[in-house]
């Protein structure tokens, strides 16, 4: 018998590991191969020491971002958690932090005032930032006194101000952003 087939021998599944990926040893299985050995395959290409460092770098740039902006690393963290895993390095190894133009990203879903798409690029851009979308829901169908209720009125007062002092009038120019936020709001 050869070498090749002692070594496999009593290994369920299939006797070489699938592309990209090398054998590195035996181990206990589960499932359908509970009981028997399977090989076990890690990543070519792939340390755990790079992975460890890479790690390390994201951490420092998210650590120190957090100390110049005086807030919580951990609020930078959920911020950034829409960013895939290659953004996020990409975020940490830059001199100057991944900026988006958040309005832009505004314009292009052509939503009035500001949708989540804008939202989450803004508070990407502005870490720490508790800014949240409009609340849509009919007035009617709110829990009177509820945090969305009281978000709610609260927008609508403000923008009723900000409407007086600028004299502006929804019937006269109701494509002005002031206006269409108003509506989305339901004011």
């Amino acid at each position: 018998m050869r070498l090749h087939e002692i070594l496999t021998e009593g290994v369920a599944g299939p006797k070489n590991c699938w592309p990209g990926h090398r054998k590195v040893g035996t181990k206990p299985g589960t499932g359908k191969n509970k009981g028997k050995r399977v090989n076990d395959c890690e990543k070519i290409g792939e340390d755990v020491e790079d992975l460890a460092q890479e790690f390390d770098l994201i951490e420092t740039a998210i650590n120190n971002l957090a100390l110049h902006n005086q807030v919580d690393a951990d609020a930078i963290w959920e911020d950034l958690e829409s960013l895939s895993d290659d953004e996020l390095y990409v975020f940490a190894v830059t001199s100057n932090p991944i900026n988006e133009d958040w309005q832009k990203a505004n314009k292009k879903d052509k939503t009035d005032g500001m949708s989540k798409k804008a939202v989450n690029a803004y508070r990407r851009e502005n870490p720490g930032s508790k800014l949240k979308t409009a609340v849509t829901t009919k007035p009617s169908k709110l829990k009177k006194g509820s945090k969305a209720s009281k978000r709610r009125s609260s927008y609508c007062s403000r923008s009723r101000g900000q409407m007086k002092m600028h004299n502006i009038s929804c019937a006269k120019t109701p494509d002005k952003a002031i206006c269409k936020a108003r509506r989305r709001w339901n004011c």
